[in-house]
């Protein structure tokens, strides 16, 4: 019941943060954005002393660019620096909601229960499949509060969410043996997990010279890796160095996971990662999340996902009704 409850909030958790925190989330555009060493005077004019960790580009012009603090992320208007508010750090509901669903909010031991929940789904699929197949119900006849009722909707939401909560559940134990799968996958074909590439070396400061901006450090990645967008800059004072990730739009799985990192000092570009290097066993783990979290078709394949995750806690509560009705604790 967790997990269908869960599975359903998460598959459209950017959009419901949005709808939940509105004043937070858009910005009305304008002619021109201001820069990030704009925004940062703006966010360092109100929070004097707080160091900036990151910054978290908008991906559409109607939302509004995030700036990470040590305390907590402040939304800020890109168009004109107004602070919208902040959001100081602690569990909200959407993320309690995603801890739920991952680790039942626990840690490794939640970790491990959901991974083998997802197992024992797969058997309760597999004989509900055999306990239907004689009867081979579809309809569901009478009211809600007759044991019929009940026994035909577990049925039929059953038969109809077979193959999809059959895909979820393959797809979620994968999730859970990740690490086993990846040996796997690497020992079938042959092939390892790829080392960060070096690509530059890092040079010493040189006395007198200036440190480069936010601004220069993303246009020195853009440069690095053309037709990529930056979504996330990350500031050299927690890493030393600027680590600009970026998104592709011509790679569906992986395309967010583009990296270049940049020395603060000379600008030069120290390594940088490409999602079209990625080894084979990433590439088919990335599918796997992909499909798992409805992101691999975009809007549509998140429906079904949310449609048929809503599907388990209606199975689980209405097993739940025929158990009891048929051990006689609960009477029509």
């Amino acid at each position: 019941m967790l997990l269908g409850t869960t599975g359903s909030i998460i598959a459209f958790e950017p959009e419901l943060d949005r709808l939940l925190h509105p004043h937070l989330s858009y910005a009305s555009p304008e002619s021109e954005a201001l820069s990030l060493g704009q925004i940062s005077d703006a966010v360092s004019r109100r929070f004097v002393g707080e160091p900036i960790v990151a910054f978290l580009l908008p991906s559409s012009p109607d939302f509004s660019a995030q700036v990470v603090l040590p305390s907590g992320i402040v939304y800020v208007n890109q168009y004109t620096g107004e602070i919208l508010g902040v959001r100081t750090r602690g569990q909200t509901f959407l993320g309690f909601a995603r801890a739920l669903h991952v680790r039942l909010a626990t840690g490794d031991v939640g970790k491990d229960i959901l991974k083998w929940s997802a197992v024992a789904m797969l058997f309760s699929l597999a004989s509900g499949l055999y306990l239907w197949w004689p009867l081979q119900r579809v309809r569901i006849r009478g009211g809600w509060r007759h044991r019929r009722f009940w026994f035909d909707l577990h049925h039929a939401l059953g038969i109809f969410s077979l193959f999809p909560l059959l895909v979820l559940a393959v797809t979620g134990t994968i999730i859970g043996f990740e690490d086993q799968a990846t040996r796997l996958i690497n020992k079938l074909s042959g092939s390892a997990m790829l080392t960060i590439p070096q690509t530059g070396a890092r040079t010493e400061p040189t006395r007198g010279a200036i440190p480069i901006t936010p601004d220069e450090a993303v246009a020195i990645a853009r440069a690095e890796m053309p037709g990529t967008t930056p979504y996330r800059v990350q500031m050299p004072r927690f890493g030393g160095l600027y680590r600009v990730s970026l998104r592709s739009s011509q790679d569906k799985l992986m395309g967010d996971r583009n990296s270049v990192a940049v020395d603060p000092r000379s600008g030069t570009v120290i390594s940088s990662v490409r999602s079209g290097d990625s080894s084979i066993a990433q590439r088919i783990l990335a599918a796997n999340e992909a499909i798992h979290t409805g992101n691999v078709f975009a809007t549509p394949s998140r429906i079904l996902v949310c449609l048929t995750s809503i599907t388990l806690p209606l199975q689980a509560f209405s097993g739940l009704l025929m158990w009891l009705r048929r051990n006689k604790i609960l009477l029509d």
